[in-house]
């Protein structure tokens, strides 16, 4: 199983995403964006991840999903 981020759930602020601060990987970032609604995204690179799920567990908006 992998990671996914719904986009309509995460409210994409570098600041609150306990996310990337959780995850033993440091597969989670933030990259600044212009043309998203609130100047960014929160990404997973896959490559980092081993799906262990502890960003699902601590995504404060419930916006990450283990597929």
């Amino acid at each position: 199983m992998r990671p996914v981020i719904l986009k309509e759930k995460c409210p994409a602020q570098a600041n609150i995403c306990k996310a990337i601060i959780a995850c033993p990987n440091h597969a989670i970032s933030y990259v600044e964006d212009d043309d998203e609604p609130l100047g960014g995204r929160i990404e997973i690179d896959h490559a980092k991840c081993t799906g262990c799920g502890t960003c699902a567990k601590e995504c404060c908006g419930m916006a990450i999903i283990m597929e």
